[in-house]
């Protein structure tokens, strides 16, 4: 089994539902979607440590794991978050080849 990610650092706001406006998946559930939408399934274990991976640089953030063990994920913020980090690299590609033409 993975690394278990740490916890995380604050509580959730006290509320009826503390996921409720969010958009949250379990890896079994994020498994199934990518497969209905791809066509093809990743492993449960190789998801969730391509998730892990991805909330350690912030990408996606882990919540919670169910009474099954399952972790949860809370994906609210993941495509602007993954969008920037494209549009950065693509600024910084693009920066580097207007510098080397400039000679």
């Amino acid at each position: 089994m993975t690394d278990r990610p740490p916890s995380p650092p604050n509580p959730t706001p006290a509320r009826d539902d503390p996921l409720e406006d969010r958009v949250v998946a379990t890896t079994a559930q994020l498994s199934e979607s990518i497969a209905d939408a791809l066509g093809c399934r990743l492993a449960d274990a190789t998801l969730e440590t391509l998730l892990l991976e991805l909330d350690r640089h912030g990408f996606v953030d882990w919540v919670t794991v169910t009474r099954t063990g399952d972790y949860v994920w809370d994906l609210s913020e993941t495509p602007d978050r993954l969008g920037d980090a494209v549009a950065d690299a693509l600024v910084a590609r693009l920066e580097a080849w207007l510098a080397s033409s400039d000679g």
